[in-house]
């Protein structure tokens, strides 16, 4: 059953399409005929342009103590629905080259995305960028990474690197939500950073794990492919990823949206 929580994030996200809907109306009046007569209605322009937007970006910089570790949060809003990048000192990670290329975006698509990085090896001065894209838009933030040493105890990172306690697994990228066409096919990313082997499975929108469905499943990176979308899809679809040391969970909300 879909909870108030849900009816409210679409009602947001609704008005936020409507009001680039309404940004790209006023836009495009520069393209009218000024020798439109007075009484000549002109025709409205209900067309949402592809943009990009780091809604959320992460911190200028952050402090962190060696052998500690870190996660940077960056959030992108944009049609089509977007990816994030990160690099380090303009390099990218290689555990994102990947993720890139396997997630398919329909052109129609509006959503936002939250991806992090987890820093687990950082010098003083590194640099984290996380780079947004939709379609041929990008926008980048940068975080500057400064590490802190306590005098005091000069060997206490040192061993807490060492002997570093494994920890559960982190959500790496996910919707929070997003719009898609009825009738068209979604990917729904679940990427996660984990010590070890972790595994995946997911809720679908009634709370029931999605299993020996044709028509939903779980792909082999962890990302859930829903096909032939169709109204009664709406909800929350929650991804749940669990190694022997805890689990991470986060839940996207899709909105089936009429085809225009």
């Amino acid at each position: 059953m879909i909870n108030l929580v849900s009816l409210l994030v679409a009602a947001a996200l609704v008005s936020l399409q409507c009001g680039f809907e309404a940004y790209a109306q006023i836009e495009g009046k520069n393209d009218l005929d000024n020798n439109l007569q007075p009484n000549v209605v002109p025709v409205k322009r209900r067309t949402l342009r592809p943009f990009v937007n780091i809604s959320d970006p992460p911190p200028k910089s952050v402090r962190i103590a060696p052998g500690t570790r870190a996660e940077l949060v960056c959030e992108v809003i944009g049609k089509p629905a977007p990816n994030a990048q990160w690099l380090k000192n303009g390099q990218p990670l290689s555990d994102y080259d990947e993720v890139n290329e396997i997630i398919s975006i329909h052109p129609s698509s509006l959503a936002r995305l939250t991806s992090k990085v987890v820093v687990t090896a950082a010098a003083n001065g590194d640099e984290y960028t996380c780079v947004g894209t939709a379609g041929l838009k990008q926008q980048m933030a940068t975080t500057t990474v400064f590490t802190v040493e306590d005098e005091d105890e000069p060997n206490l990172f040192t061993l807490e690197a060492l002997f570093r306690k494994p920890t559960k697994p982190v959500i790496t990228e996910y919707y929070n939500e997003i719009f898609q066409d009825i009738g068209s096919s979604a990917v729904l990313p679940c990427r996660y950073h984990s010590v070890g082997k972790a595994q995946v499975f997911w809720l679908d929108s009634r709370d029931e794990l999605v299993y020996g469905n044709s028509r939903i499943r779980v792909l082999p990176t962890g990302d859930l492919l829903l096909t032939n979308i169709r109204w009664e899809d709406m909800g929350n679809y929650t991804c749940t990823v669990k190694n022997k040391y805890g689990k991470d969970s986060v839940a996207t909300f899709l909105y089936p949206a009429k085809k225009q």
